[in-house]
Protein backbone atom coordinates (compact mmCIF):
# COMPACT_ATOMS: atom_id res chain seq x y z
CA UNK A 1 0.00 0.00 0.00
CA UNK A 2 1.48 3.45 -0.86
CA UNK A 3 2.52 5.24 2.27
CA UNK A 4 3.97 8.52 3.54
CA UNK A 5 7.25 8.99 5.46
CA UNK A 6 7.55 11.99 7.80
CA UNK A 7 11.11 12.92 8.78
CA UNK A 8 12.00 15.08 11.77
CA UNK A 9 13.63 15.24 15.20
CA UNK A 10 12.35 12.72 17.73
CA UNK A 11 14.57 13.48 20.74
CA UNK A 12 11.27 13.86 22.53
CA UNK A 13 7.84 13.10 21.12
CA UNK A 14 7.58 15.27 18.01
CA UNK A 15 3.98 16.39 18.36
CA UNK A 16 4.02 18.19 15.04
CA UNK A 17 4.87 15.05 13.09
CA UNK A 18 2.56 13.01 15.30
CA UNK A 19 -0.40 15.32 14.71
CA UNK A 20 0.29 15.10 10.98
CA UNK A 21 0.57 11.32 11.18
CA UNK A 22 -2.81 11.24 12.90
CA UNK A 23 -4.34 13.44 10.20
CA UNK A 24 -2.92 11.16 7.50
CA UNK A 25 -4.27 8.10 9.28
CA UNK A 26 -7.71 9.70 9.58
CA UNK A 27 -7.62 10.27 5.81
CA UNK A 28 -6.76 6.61 5.19
CA UNK A 29 -3.00 6.82 4.62
CA UNK A 30 -0.30 4.69 6.20
CA UNK A 31 2.48 6.80 7.72
CA UNK A 32 6.02 6.11 8.92
CA UNK A 33 7.81 8.51 11.30
CA UNK A 34 11.55 8.63 10.63
CA UNK A 35 13.66 10.18 13.44
CA UNK A 36 16.34 12.56 12.17
CA UNK A 37 18.00 14.13 15.18
CA UNK A 38 21.35 15.23 13.72
CA UNK A 39 23.20 15.49 10.43
CA UNK A 40 25.05 12.29 11.30
CA UNK A 41 21.72 10.46 11.06
CA UNK A 42 21.59 10.81 7.24
CA UNK A 43 22.68 7.19 6.51
CA UNK A 44 20.20 5.79 9.01
CA UNK A 45 17.33 7.94 7.70
CA UNK A 46 18.15 6.98 4.10
CA UNK A 47 18.07 3.31 5.02
CA UNK A 48 14.77 3.67 6.85
CA UNK A 49 13.16 5.38 3.85
CA UNK A 50 14.75 3.49 0.94
CA UNK A 51 15.21 -0.06 2.17
CA UNK A 52 11.55 -0.87 2.67
CA UNK A 53 10.19 -3.16 -0.04
CA UNK A 54 7.61 -0.47 -0.82
CA UNK A 55 9.22 2.95 -0.89
CA UNK A 56 7.01 5.82 0.30
CA UNK A 57 5.09 7.66 -2.38
CA UNK A 58 5.57 10.88 -0.43
CA UNK A 59 8.36 11.98 1.90
CA UNK A 60 7.89 15.05 4.07
CA UNK A 61 10.87 16.77 5.72
CA UNK A 62 10.47 18.95 8.83
CA UNK A 63 12.30 22.11 7.80
CA UNK A 64 11.44 23.89 11.00
CA UNK A 65 14.63 25.54 12.24
CA UNK A 66 17.23 27.43 10.25
CA UNK A 67 20.17 25.99 12.22
CA UNK A 68 19.26 22.50 10.95
CA UNK A 69 18.19 23.49 7.45
CA UNK A 70 21.41 22.26 5.87
CA UNK A 71 20.98 18.82 7.47
CA UNK A 72 17.54 18.38 5.93
CA UNK A 73 18.58 19.83 2.56
CA UNK A 74 21.51 17.41 2.51
CA UNK A 75 19.10 14.56 3.22
CA UNK A 76 16.90 15.68 0.31
CA UNK A 77 19.89 15.69 -2.04
CA UNK A 78 21.01 12.27 -0.77
CA UNK A 79 17.53 10.82 -1.29
CA UNK A 80 17.56 11.82 -4.94
CA UNK A 81 21.14 10.64 -5.43
CA UNK A 82 20.13 7.26 -4.01
CA UNK A 83 17.34 6.99 -6.53
CA UNK A 84 14.25 8.10 -4.65
CA UNK A 85 11.74 9.05 -7.36
CA UNK A 86 8.67 9.80 -5.25
CA UNK A 87 7.27 13.15 -4.20
CA UNK A 88 9.48 15.16 -1.84
CA UNK A 89 7.97 17.99 0.18
CA UNK A 90 8.94 20.09 3.18
CA UNK A 91 7.09 22.11 5.78
CA UNK A 92 7.55 24.08 8.96
CA UNK A 93 8.39 27.61 10.00
CA UNK A 94 11.61 27.91 8.03
CA UNK A 95 10.28 26.11 4.96
CA UNK A 96 7.21 28.35 4.95
CA UNK A 97 9.15 31.59 4.98
CA UNK A 98 11.88 30.34 2.62
CA UNK A 99 9.65 28.33 0.26
CA UNK A 100 10.56 30.35 -2.85
CA UNK A 101 14.30 30.15 -2.23
CA UNK A 102 14.16 26.41 -1.43
CA UNK A 103 12.20 25.56 -4.57
CA UNK A 104 14.48 27.78 -6.66
CA UNK A 105 17.76 26.41 -5.29
CA UNK A 106 16.86 22.77 -4.61
CA UNK A 107 15.19 20.97 -7.51
CA UNK A 108 15.10 17.89 -5.31
CA UNK A 109 11.91 19.24 -3.73
CA UNK A 110 8.65 19.03 -5.61
CA UNK A 111 6.64 21.20 -3.24
CA UNK A 112 6.66 23.04 0.09
CA UNK A 113 3.72 23.07 2.50
CA UNK A 114 3.23 26.54 3.94
CA UNK A 115 1.67 27.18 7.33
CA UNK A 116 -0.30 24.45 9.16
CA UNK A 117 -0.49 21.17 7.28
CA UNK A 118 -3.17 19.17 9.11
CA UNK A 119 -5.43 19.36 6.05
CA UNK A 120 -2.95 20.20 3.30
CA UNK A 121 -0.65 17.21 3.84
CA UNK A 122 -3.45 14.62 3.45
CA UNK A 123 -4.65 16.56 0.39
CA UNK A 124 -1.14 16.44 -1.08
CA UNK A 125 -0.86 12.72 -0.32
CA UNK A 126 -4.14 12.13 -2.13
CA UNK A 127 -2.96 14.16 -5.14
CA UNK A 128 0.38 12.32 -5.28
CA UNK A 129 -1.47 9.02 -5.24
CA UNK A 130 -3.78 10.08 -8.07
CA UNK A 131 -6.80 11.15 -6.07
CA UNK A 132 -6.69 14.94 -6.30
CA UNK A 133 -5.25 18.05 -7.90
CA UNK A 134 -2.19 19.75 -6.44
CA UNK A 135 -3.14 23.07 -8.02
CA UNK A 136 -6.06 23.54 -5.64
CA UNK A 137 -4.32 22.69 -2.35
CA UNK A 138 -4.22 25.70 0.01
CA UNK A 139 -0.77 26.72 1.16
CA UNK A 140 1.07 24.57 -1.37
CA UNK A 141 4.15 26.11 -2.97
CA UNK A 142 5.15 24.53 -6.25
CA UNK A 143 6.66 25.32 -9.65
CA UNK A 144 4.67 26.03 -12.76
CA UNK A 145 5.62 24.61 -16.16
CA UNK A 146 8.10 27.42 -16.70
CA UNK A 147 9.80 26.69 -13.39
CA UNK A 148 8.48 29.78 -11.60
CA UNK A 149 7.44 29.27 -7.98
CA UNK A 150 3.77 29.73 -7.22
CA UNK A 151 2.30 29.78 -3.69
CA UNK A 152 -1.37 29.00 -3.26
CA UNK A 153 -3.33 31.10 -0.72
CA UNK A 154 -2.70 29.87 2.81
CA UNK A 155 -5.20 27.55 4.46
CA UNK A 156 -7.51 28.69 7.21
CA UNK A 157 -6.18 28.18 10.72
CA UNK A 158 -6.96 24.67 11.91
CA UNK A 159 -9.96 24.06 14.12
CA UNK A 160 -8.07 22.69 17.11
CA UNK A 161 -11.26 21.23 18.59
CA UNK A 162 -11.72 18.96 15.56
CA UNK A 163 -8.16 17.63 15.20
CA UNK A 164 -7.44 13.96 15.92
CA UNK A 165 -5.11 13.39 18.83
CA UNK A 166 -1.45 12.93 17.91
CA UNK A 167 -0.15 9.51 16.97
CA UNK A 168 1.27 7.94 20.15
CA UNK A 169 3.16 5.01 18.62
CA UNK A 170 5.99 3.58 20.67
CA UNK A 171 6.65 3.59 24.38
CA UNK A 172 6.75 6.87 26.30
CA UNK A 173 10.03 8.07 27.74
CA UNK A 174 10.62 7.86 31.51
CA UNK A 175 11.98 9.96 34.33
CA UNK A 176 12.75 7.97 37.47
CA UNK A 177 10.39 5.34 36.13
CA UNK A 178 7.49 7.76 35.56
CA UNK A 179 6.23 7.92 32.00
CA UNK A 180 6.12 11.20 30.11
CA UNK A 181 3.92 12.55 27.33
CA UNK A 182 4.21 15.80 25.41
CA UNK A 183 0.96 17.77 25.21
CA UNK A 184 -0.44 20.94 23.68
CA UNK A 185 -3.57 22.69 24.88
CA UNK A 186 -3.35 25.51 22.38
CA UNK A 187 -1.75 26.76 19.20
CA UNK A 188 -0.11 30.12 18.84
CA UNK A 189 0.68 32.80 21.41
CA UNK A 190 -0.97 36.07 22.30
CA UNK A 191 2.39 37.91 22.36
CA UNK A 192 4.24 39.46 19.39
CA UNK A 193 7.95 39.10 20.21
CA UNK A 194 10.11 40.53 17.43
CA UNK A 195 12.63 37.67 17.38
CA UNK A 196 10.16 34.77 17.47
CA UNK A 197 9.55 32.81 14.27
CA UNK A 198 6.62 31.07 15.97
CA UNK A 199 4.77 34.36 16.50
CA UNK A 200 5.58 35.36 12.92
CA UNK A 201 4.30 32.04 11.60
CA UNK A 202 1.01 32.26 13.46
CA UNK A 203 0.72 35.89 12.41
CA UNK A 204 -0.07 34.66 8.89
CA UNK A 205 -3.21 32.87 10.10
CA UNK A 206 -6.51 33.27 8.29
CA UNK A 207 -8.44 33.33 11.52
CA UNK A 208 -7.33 33.48 15.14
CA UNK A 209 -3.57 33.30 15.62
CA UNK A 210 -4.06 32.02 19.19
CA UNK A 211 -6.46 29.09 19.62
CA UNK A 212 -7.38 27.03 22.66
CA UNK A 213 -8.35 23.37 22.63
CA UNK A 214 -11.55 22.66 24.58
CA UNK A 215 -10.78 21.72 28.18
CA UNK A 216 -12.68 18.43 27.92
CA UNK A 217 -10.67 17.42 24.85
CA UNK A 218 -7.39 18.07 26.68
CA UNK A 219 -8.65 16.18 29.74
CA UNK A 220 -9.84 13.25 27.62
CA UNK A 221 -6.41 12.94 26.01
CA UNK A 222 -4.62 13.14 29.36
CA UNK A 223 -6.99 10.53 30.80
CA UNK A 224 -6.37 8.22 27.84
CA UNK A 225 -2.60 8.62 28.21
CA UNK A 226 -2.88 7.94 31.93
CA UNK A 227 -5.03 4.85 31.41
CA UNK A 228 -3.51 3.34 28.28
CA UNK A 229 0.12 4.46 28.55
CA UNK A 230 0.48 4.89 32.34
CA UNK A 231 1.66 8.49 31.82
CA UNK A 232 2.09 10.62 34.94
CA UNK A 233 4.20 13.51 33.63
CA UNK A 234 2.55 15.83 31.10
CA UNK A 235 4.95 18.28 29.44
CA UNK A 236 2.87 21.03 27.85
CA UNK A 237 4.67 22.44 24.84
CA UNK A 238 2.24 25.30 24.37
CA UNK A 239 4.15 28.42 23.41
CA UNK A 240 2.41 29.88 26.45
CA UNK A 241 0.20 27.81 28.77
CA UNK A 242 -1.52 30.91 30.16
CA UNK A 243 -4.11 33.29 28.75
CA UNK A 244 -3.77 37.06 28.37
CA UNK A 245 -6.34 37.68 31.12
CA UNK A 246 -5.88 36.51 34.71
CA UNK A 247 -9.55 35.62 35.21
CA UNK A 248 -9.58 33.47 32.09
CA UNK A 249 -6.38 31.73 33.18
CA UNK A 250 -7.79 30.89 36.61
CA UNK A 251 -11.05 29.66 35.09
CA UNK A 252 -9.20 27.39 32.65
CA UNK A 253 -6.97 25.92 35.37
CA UNK A 254 -10.02 25.19 37.51
CA UNK A 255 -11.94 23.71 34.59
CA UNK A 256 -9.07 21.43 33.59
CA UNK A 257 -8.53 20.35 37.20
CA UNK A 258 -12.24 19.56 37.57
CA UNK A 259 -12.32 17.67 34.26
CA UNK A 260 -9.33 15.54 35.28
CA UNK A 261 -10.93 14.80 38.67
CA UNK A 262 -14.08 13.59 36.94
CA UNK A 263 -11.95 11.25 34.84
CA UNK A 264 -10.04 9.91 37.81
CA UNK A 265 -6.67 11.44 36.80
CA UNK A 266 -5.05 12.46 40.05
CA UNK A 267 -1.48 11.20 40.53
CA UNK A 268 0.21 13.35 37.90
CA UNK A 269 2.36 16.44 37.37
CA UNK A 270 2.73 19.06 34.64
CA UNK A 271 5.46 21.17 33.06
CA UNK A 272 4.49 24.44 31.36
CA UNK A 273 5.83 27.69 29.87
CA UNK A 274 4.87 31.23 30.85
CA UNK A 275 5.59 34.90 30.29
CA UNK A 276 6.51 36.73 33.51
CA UNK A 277 3.37 38.88 33.36
CA UNK A 278 1.15 35.76 33.40
CA UNK A 279 1.93 34.85 36.99
CA UNK A 280 0.61 35.91 40.37
CA UNK A 281 0.20 34.09 43.65
CA UNK A 282 -3.33 32.86 42.89
CA UNK A 283 -2.31 31.51 39.49
CA UNK A 284 0.76 29.69 40.82
CA UNK A 285 -1.15 28.28 43.80
CA UNK A 286 -3.88 27.01 41.47
CA UNK A 287 -1.35 25.41 39.13
CA UNK A 288 0.28 23.60 42.03
CA UNK A 289 -2.92 22.52 43.76
CA UNK A 290 -5.02 21.57 40.73
CA UNK A 291 -2.51 20.53 38.06
CA UNK A 292 0.57 19.42 40.01
CA UNK A 293 2.94 22.01 38.55
CA UNK A 294 6.54 20.92 39.12
CA UNK A 295 8.44 22.93 36.51
CA UNK A 296 7.90 26.22 34.70
CA UNK A 297 10.01 27.62 31.89
CA UNK A 298 9.86 31.41 32.24
CA UNK A 299 10.38 33.65 29.21
CA UNK A 300 12.87 36.18 30.60
CA UNK A 301 15.26 36.84 27.67
CA UNK A 302 16.62 40.18 28.99
CA UNK A 303 16.48 42.27 32.14
CA UNK A 304 17.22 45.64 30.58
CA UNK A 305 14.58 48.09 29.40
CA UNK A 306 16.38 48.57 26.10
CA UNK A 307 16.79 44.83 25.54
CA UNK A 308 13.16 44.03 26.33
CA UNK A 309 12.04 46.78 23.95
CA UNK A 310 14.34 45.59 21.17
CA UNK A 311 12.97 42.06 21.48
CA UNK A 312 9.37 43.27 21.46
CA UNK A 313 8.65 41.58 24.76
CA UNK A 314 6.12 44.13 26.03
CA UNK A 315 7.49 43.61 29.55
CA UNK A 316 9.56 45.44 32.13
CA UNK A 317 12.45 44.33 34.33
CA UNK A 318 10.10 44.42 37.32
CA UNK A 319 7.99 41.67 35.71
CA UNK A 320 11.02 39.35 35.56
CA UNK A 321 11.95 39.94 39.20
CA UNK A 322 8.39 39.67 40.50
CA UNK A 323 7.80 36.37 38.66
CA UNK A 324 11.06 34.74 39.74
CA UNK A 325 10.67 35.93 43.33
CA UNK A 326 7.16 34.45 43.36
CA UNK A 327 8.26 31.12 41.92
CA UNK A 328 11.07 30.85 44.43
CA UNK A 329 8.72 31.74 47.30
CA UNK A 330 6.20 29.07 46.24
CA UNK A 331 8.86 26.41 45.67
CA UNK A 332 8.21 26.02 41.94
CA UNK A 333 11.18 24.88 39.89
CA UNK A 334 11.71 27.64 37.32
CA UNK A 335 14.28 27.92 34.55
CA UNK A 336 14.89 30.51 31.85
CA UNK A 337 17.09 31.70 29.00
CA UNK A 338 18.91 35.01 28.69
CA UNK A 339 19.57 36.71 25.35
CA UNK A 340 22.37 38.88 26.66
CA UNK A 341 23.55 39.88 23.18
CA UNK A 342 21.27 41.53 20.63
CA UNK A 343 21.91 43.87 17.67
CA UNK A 344 21.89 46.99 19.87
CA UNK A 345 23.55 45.57 23.00
CA UNK A 346 26.09 47.59 24.91
CA UNK A 347 28.61 46.46 27.49
CA UNK A 348 26.50 48.25 30.09
CA UNK A 349 23.49 46.15 29.06
CA UNK A 350 25.56 43.00 29.41
CA UNK A 351 26.71 44.00 32.87
CA UNK A 352 23.09 44.58 33.95
CA UNK A 353 22.10 41.14 32.69
CA UNK A 354 25.06 39.58 34.48
CA UNK A 355 23.87 41.17 37.71
CA UNK A 356 20.42 39.64 37.09
CA UNK A 357 21.97 36.20 36.49
CA UNK A 358 23.96 36.62 39.69
CA UNK A 359 20.85 37.59 41.67
CA UNK A 360 19.06 34.40 40.55
CA UNK A 361 22.16 32.24 40.49
CA UNK A 362 20.48 29.14 41.92
CA UNK A 363 17.72 29.19 39.26
CA UNK A 364 18.88 27.09 36.29
CA UNK A 365 19.34 29.16 33.14
CA UNK A 366 21.44 29.56 30.03
CA UNK A 367 22.53 32.58 27.99
CA UNK A 368 23.46 33.49 24.44
CA UNK A 369 22.70 35.83 21.54
CA UNK A 370 19.37 36.52 19.87
CA UNK A 371 19.47 35.02 16.37
CA UNK A 372 17.80 36.15 13.16
CA UNK A 373 15.08 33.77 12.04
CA UNK A 374 13.18 33.77 8.79
CA UNK A 375 9.95 35.75 8.78
CA UNK A 376 10.61 37.69 11.98
CA UNK A 377 10.27 41.47 12.40
CA UNK A 378 13.79 41.52 13.85
CA UNK A 379 15.27 40.06 10.66
CA UNK A 380 13.26 42.47 8.52
CA UNK A 381 14.50 45.41 10.58
CA UNK A 382 18.15 44.44 10.25
CA UNK A 383 17.74 43.77 6.55
CA UNK A 384 16.22 47.22 6.11
CA UNK A 385 19.13 48.73 8.03
CA UNK A 386 21.67 46.81 5.94
CA UNK A 387 22.96 44.94 9.00
CA UNK A 388 21.91 41.36 8.14
CA UNK A 389 24.77 39.35 6.64
CA UNK A 390 24.49 35.92 4.99
CA UNK A 391 21.50 34.45 3.21
CA UNK A 392 18.26 32.62 3.90
CA UNK A 393 20.12 29.54 5.14
CA UNK A 394 21.70 31.51 7.96
CA UNK A 395 21.69 35.19 8.84
CA UNK A 396 24.33 36.89 10.96
CA UNK A 397 25.00 40.41 12.23
CA UNK A 398 27.52 42.47 14.12
CA UNK A 399 26.63 43.98 17.47
CA UNK A 400 26.31 47.70 18.13
CA UNK A 401 29.99 48.55 18.44
CA UNK A 402 33.40 46.94 18.19
CA UNK A 403 33.75 46.54 21.95
CA UNK A 404 30.61 44.49 22.57
CA UNK A 405 31.22 42.56 19.34
CA UNK A 406 34.65 41.57 20.60
CA UNK A 407 33.15 40.53 23.96
CA UNK A 408 30.60 38.38 22.10
CA UNK A 409 33.22 36.68 19.94
CA UNK A 410 35.45 35.90 22.90
CA UNK A 411 32.51 34.71 24.97
CA UNK A 412 31.30 32.31 22.29
CA UNK A 413 34.81 30.92 21.86
CA UNK A 414 34.94 30.22 25.59
CA UNK A 415 31.33 29.23 26.26
CA UNK A 416 30.24 27.17 23.25
CA UNK A 417 30.91 23.86 24.98
CA UNK A 418 29.31 24.99 28.23
CA UNK A 419 26.16 26.55 26.79
CA UNK A 420 25.40 24.97 23.42
CA UNK A 421 27.06 21.59 22.96
CA UNK A 422 25.78 18.12 23.81
CA UNK A 423 27.77 18.52 27.03
CA UNK A 424 25.96 21.71 28.06
CA UNK A 425 26.37 22.04 31.81
CA UNK A 426 23.34 24.35 32.34
CA UNK A 427 21.13 21.87 30.50
CA UNK A 428 22.56 19.01 32.54
CA UNK A 429 21.64 20.78 35.76
CA UNK A 430 18.19 21.61 34.44
CA UNK A 431 17.74 17.88 33.94
CA UNK A 432 19.12 16.97 37.35
CA UNK A 433 16.87 19.54 39.03
CA UNK A 434 13.89 18.12 37.14
CA UNK A 435 14.65 14.64 38.47
CA UNK A 436 14.75 16.10 41.98
CA UNK A 437 11.27 17.55 41.44
CA UNK A 438 9.99 14.22 40.07
CA UNK A 439 11.34 12.50 43.16
CA UNK A 440 9.77 15.10 45.46
CA UNK A 441 6.43 14.71 43.71
CA UNK A 442 6.22 10.92 43.43
CA UNK A 443 8.71 9.59 46.01
CA UNK A 444 8.35 11.91 48.99
CA UNK A 445 8.89 8.98 51.35
CA UNK A 446 12.46 8.41 50.17
CA UNK A 447 13.40 11.92 49.04
CA UNK A 448 16.32 13.50 50.80
CA UNK A 449 16.07 17.30 51.20
CA UNK A 450 19.80 17.50 50.55
CA UNK A 451 19.26 16.58 46.89
CA UNK A 452 17.53 19.90 46.25
CA UNK A 453 20.09 21.80 48.30
CA UNK A 454 22.94 20.11 46.42
CA UNK A 455 21.60 20.78 42.92
CA UNK A 456 20.86 24.40 43.83
CA UNK A 457 24.43 24.73 45.09
CA UNK A 458 25.78 23.28 41.84
CA UNK A 459 23.59 25.65 39.82
CA UNK A 460 24.79 28.62 41.83
CA UNK A 461 28.42 27.56 41.47
CA UNK A 462 28.05 27.17 37.70
CA UNK A 463 26.26 30.52 37.32
CA UNK A 464 28.80 32.43 39.38
CA UNK A 465 31.61 30.78 37.45
CA UNK A 466 30.01 31.89 34.17
CA UNK A 467 29.38 35.42 35.43
CA UNK A 468 32.95 35.68 36.68
CA UNK A 469 34.39 34.53 33.34
CA UNK A 470 32.16 36.96 31.42
CA UNK A 471 33.32 39.82 33.64
CA UNK A 472 36.92 38.80 33.03
CA UNK A 473 36.29 39.03 29.27
CA UNK A 474 34.59 42.43 29.63
CA UNK A 475 37.52 43.77 31.67
CA UNK A 476 39.98 42.49 29.06
CA UNK A 477 38.12 44.22 26.21
CA UNK A 478 37.88 47.47 28.16
CA UNK A 479 41.64 47.39 28.65
CA UNK A 480 42.05 47.29 24.86
CA UNK A 481 44.66 44.54 24.81
CA UNK A 482 45.80 42.97 21.53
CA UNK A 483 45.10 39.78 19.59
CA UNK A 484 47.98 37.75 21.05
CA UNK A 485 46.85 38.46 24.59
CA UNK A 486 43.28 37.69 23.55
CA UNK A 487 44.20 34.22 22.30
CA UNK A 488 45.94 33.51 25.60
CA UNK A 489 42.98 34.68 27.67
CA UNK A 490 40.48 32.64 25.62
CA UNK A 491 42.61 29.53 26.04
CA UNK A 492 43.02 30.11 29.78
CA UNK A 493 39.35 30.89 30.45
CA UNK A 494 38.21 27.97 28.30
CA UNK A 495 40.42 25.54 30.21
CA UNK A 496 39.09 26.77 33.54
CA UNK A 497 35.47 26.55 32.32
CA UNK A 498 36.00 22.96 31.12
CA UNK A 499 37.46 21.98 34.48
CA UNK A 500 34.44 23.37 36.35
CA UNK A 501 32.06 21.69 33.90
CA UNK A 502 33.73 18.33 34.50
CA UNK A 503 33.17 18.75 38.22
CA UNK A 504 29.54 19.77 37.63
CA UNK A 505 28.80 16.75 35.45
CA UNK A 506 30.45 14.41 37.93
CA UNK A 507 28.53 15.84 40.90
CA UNK A 508 25.23 15.86 38.97
CA UNK A 509 25.79 12.24 38.03
CA UNK A 510 26.27 11.27 41.66
CA UNK A 511 23.05 13.04 42.67
CA UNK A 512 21.13 11.36 39.84
CA UNK A 513 22.46 7.93 40.76
CA UNK A 514 21.52 8.42 44.39
CA UNK A 515 18.00 9.49 43.43
CA UNK A 516 17.57 6.57 41.08
CA UNK A 517 18.68 4.06 43.70
CA UNK A 518 16.31 5.54 46.25
CA UNK A 519 13.31 5.95 43.93
CA UNK A 520 13.63 2.88 41.70
CA UNK A 521 15.79 0.48 43.69
CA UNK A 522 19.54 -0.07 43.53
CA UNK A 523 19.17 -3.10 41.25
CA UNK A 524 16.62 -1.51 38.91
CA UNK A 525 17.96 -1.04 35.38
CA UNK A 526 14.74 0.06 33.75
CA UNK A 527 14.79 2.70 31.04
CA UNK A 528 13.21 4.98 33.60
CA UNK A 529 16.64 6.39 34.38
CA UNK A 530 19.23 7.65 31.97
CA UNK A 531 21.84 10.29 32.37
CA UNK A 532 19.90 12.48 29.95
CA UNK A 533 16.47 11.42 31.17
CA UNK A 534 15.67 14.71 32.84
CA UNK A 535 17.06 16.98 30.18
CA UNK A 536 14.09 18.94 28.89
CA UNK A 537 16.14 21.65 27.21
CA UNK A 538 14.24 24.94 26.95
CA UNK A 539 14.73 26.41 23.56
CA UNK A 540 12.71 28.08 20.91
CA UNK A 541 10.72 24.91 20.45
CA UNK A 542 7.62 25.06 18.28
CA UNK A 543 4.50 23.09 18.69
CA UNK A 544 2.19 23.49 15.75
CA UNK A 545 2.12 20.95 12.92
CA UNK A 546 3.55 21.96 9.60
CA UNK A 547 6.27 19.32 9.57
CA UNK A 548 7.71 21.11 12.59
CA UNK A 549 9.44 19.78 15.67
CA UNK A 550 7.25 19.97 18.74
Amino acid sequence: MPHVALVGPELEENLSLRYLAASLSAAGFDCDIVPFDAGTDVPWALARILERPDRPALVGLSLAFQPRARDFLALAVALRERGYAGHLTAGGHFATFACREILHDFPEFDTVLCYEADATLPALAAAVMGRGDQASIPGLACRDRAGAVHVNPLPAASDVAALPWPDRRGMPSHHLGHRVAAMVGSRGCYAHCAFCCIAAWHGQARGARYRLRPVDDVADEMAWLSREKAVQLFVFHDDNFFLPRRDLTLARIAALGDALDRRGVRDFAVVVKARPNDLDRDVVDAMQARLGLIRLFLGVESDTTRGLHALGRGLASEDNHRALDLLQATGVYACFNMLVFDPWSTIEDLEANLRFMERYADVPHNFGRVELYAGTPLLARLQADGRADGDYLGWDYRLADDGIQRVFEMAMACFYTRNFSDMSAPHRLMGTRFLVEVARRFHADVTDARWLDDVKALTRALTLDSVGAMREIVAFVREGRGARAEAGLVADVSARLRAVEAEIHDAAGRIETTMHCAACGADDTRDGFTRTGGHHVPDQTVHTPGLVRA
